[in-house]
């Protein structure tokens, strides 16, 4: 006697199942469990629903997508589950998934690996998933550009839609704040707030997005006698922590610390405090992207609004939009703004920090 399982308890169910189940057409059941707009009578409805649930139907999403039809599916890969930052984005994304586009949103952690972000898009290719949205951030992303450029452009030609959440050097199109003009609101809120010896401690440098506000930082501050001296490190608090210790060690006068992420201003003050160093009495810190940790830290951190949520969303929103299949789609520019906390003083005998510049994109106050 075979020991081999009976064919029929094995296979898939099939529409044909359905369809013989609730005692209706084959056309009949692909219309209701298609949602089709097609008007079907609601008993009949109600019978198929109730088949395909009784004979354990579901519908192949990928045979779906290879028939030219839309999966209602998207591929989300971020930089590092454990940072805020992302975190904000992958809830954004999520969340609008579903209540917006009934969309599912498959998110995936690359670890700050870039061969794990090129590994997770073929992976994605494979489900043939309808888009991608790129959110990596701070790591290197240049040392293996062209098989990641050689990766997207198999997903575009595969008809999956691809946008990213920062510059990448990639034919994508980008949903992000103006890093540039991110640096020269630093620059400036740091001058006018009469700071001439600081500190900067930014994440790895082998990225645009890095690469982009400290060019327009320090070419703001060189042009004010500013002084500055630079290190990059992991977007981390405990990096941050290193890395305000090392700062404070090569420049012990310095009275400003001017972080390239919430997280190492975390560990930044974390330590400074640790030390005994009144913030922002003697030493005043400045974050970027207003993550719940610049809200966690004591004190409240001063820091850039990114506005990732928005981001994330404007992303999935083009993906889901008929001008995903426009060439030459250019992204969005998300806003960004100031948010005064507690960490930063302005030197002079204020308490407060000027923040009346006028061509500033936004303040708030935390």
């Amino acid at each position: 006697m075979s020991n081999a399982p009976d064919e029929k308890d094995t296979k898939n169910p099939t529409l044909v199942d359905v369809a013989k189940t609730a005692g209706v057409s084959l056309s009949t059941a692909a219309r209701v469990l298609r949602n089709s707009t097609y008007s079907v009578d609601p008993k009949l409805k109600e019978r198929v629903n109730a088949a395909a649930k009784a004979v354990g139907y579901v519908p192949n999403l990928v045979a779906r997508r290879l028939r030219g039809g839309r999966q209602g599916v998207v591929g989300l890969v971020i930089g590092d589950m454990l940072d805020a930052h992302y975190g904000m984005i992958a809830e954004s994304v999520t969340k609008r998934a579903e209540t917006a586009h009934s969309t599912f949103a498959i998110v995936c952690n690359m670890q700050r690996d870039p061969l794990l972000e090129i590994k997770y898009l073929r992976k994605l290719l494979e489900y043939r998933v309808d888009g991608i949205i790129l959110a990596g951030g701070g790591f290197d992303q240049w040392t293996h550009q062209e098989a990641l450029a050689e990766t997207i452009d198999e997903l575009k030609r595969s008809g999956t839609v691809v946008a990213s959440l920062m510059p990448r050097n990639i034919e994508v199109p980008v949903f992000s704040a103006d890093n540039e003009a991110i640096g020269i609101t630093k620059a400036k809120f740091i001058v006018e707030n009469g700071h001439t010896r600081i500190g900067i401690l930014l994440g790895p440098a082998r990225n645009d997005m890095t690469k982009q506000r400290m060019q327009a930082m320090t070419s703001y501050l060189s042009g004010h006698m500013v002084d500055y001296a630079i290190a990059n490190i992991d977007s981390t608090p405990e990096a941050g922590a290193r890395g305000a210790a090392e700062m404070l060690a090569r420049n012990p006068d310095f009275s400003a610390l001017i972080c390239g992420s919430d997280a190492i201003a975390f560990g930044a003050v974390s330590y400074l405090r640790g030390e005994g160093i009144d913030i922002p009495g003697r030493i005043s810190v400045m974050g970027l992207g207003n993550t719940r940790l610049a809200t966690l830290c004591t004190p409240r951190l001063t820091t850039v609004e990114m506005n990732f949520d928005k981001a994330g969303s404007a992303a999935l929103d083009f993906i889901a939009s008929p001008a995903a299949s426009t060439a030459d789609a250019s992204g969005e520019i998300i806003p960004h703004s100031l948010v005064i906390g507690e960490s930063f003083v302005r030197l002079g005998g204020a308490e407060e920090p000027r923040n009346e510049a006028a061509d500033y994109p936004g303040i708030a106050r935390a």
